[in-house]
């Protein structure tokens, strides 16, 4: 399995409490292996990059044809479901760089039923599709990448770059994402898996972020998660 390699470069950064979990375009997630949707679901998150495209979210179910994804393609920022072959998303219409700005956003995607909503800052967007009665998708929950046992179909999935940026307070349905808390741990937060990909994904339209005096002291007392770094109680499995 490709786990994440604590001997390597680091792929996945704990930044401080506001900054979040930094993704560097190799590294994924495993929110849930066995995930479900049942008509509903709503994720919340923040999200700071430059890249101009990118997987954040994607949930695909090879039975029934049907998936669930967030991406960045394009600089728009993209929330698609596949309902048994059926595709409806909604898009942003962004004239300018105004989500690949390195600025933190807040983004709201629900799914309910035929309705999808996504909501990013103060703007909203919405896709009713009168072919979708009722939705049903099970299968794993990736976040930023995906397992390179999976090659989504271009219906679900149009970008071709991992996500590569910063990602903080996100919410799965009710449930708040733990980055670090140990598994299995019974503190009523989901806690996922790291892994890599082995193949290079990194986006070429990705710059570091600027530092100003403050982001450098910050950088110093960033926690990288490596073998050393991490306790035993909370290393990934």
């Amino acid at each position: 399995m490709d786990h994440f390699d604590y001997g390597n470069t680091a792929f996945v950064s704990r930044l401080n409490s506001l900054e979040g979990i930094q993704f560097d375009g190799r590294a994924y997630a495993l929110y849930d292996a066995n995930f479900k949707i049942h008509n509903t679901l709503t994720i919340n998150f923040q999200i700071q990059t430059f890249a101009h495209d990118g997987l954040i979210v994607w949930i695909g179910d090879s039975s029934s044809e049907s998936s669930f994804t967030v991406e960045i393609q394009n600089r728009q920022l993209i929330a698609r479901a596949v309902v048994d072959g059926h595709p409806f998303s909604v898009r942003t219409d962004f004239v300018k760089n105004r989500l690949c700005d390195g600025i933190w956003h807040c983004v709201q995607v629900r799914l309910d039923g035929s309705l999808l909503t996504m909501k990013i800052d103060k703007r909203q967007y919405t896709k009713t599709e009168p072919r979708v009665n009722s939705i049903n998708i099970h299968g794993p929950l990736f976040i930023a990448g995906h397992s390179e046992k999976f090659s989504p179909p271009y219906l679900s999935v149009r970008t071709k770059s991992f996500f590569h940026g910063n990602l903080r307070n996100l919410r799965i349905n009710d449930q708040q994402v733990d980055w670090l808390a140990p598994r299995n741990s019974g503190l009523g937060a989901a806690t996922p898996e790291f892994h890599r990909y082995s193949t290079k994904t990194t986006s070429n339209n990705f710059k570091q972020f600027p530092r100003s005096p403050a982001t450098i002291k910050r950088t110093y007392e960033t926690t990288t998660l490596t073998s050393s770094s991490v306790p035993n109680d909370r290393k990934f499995l």
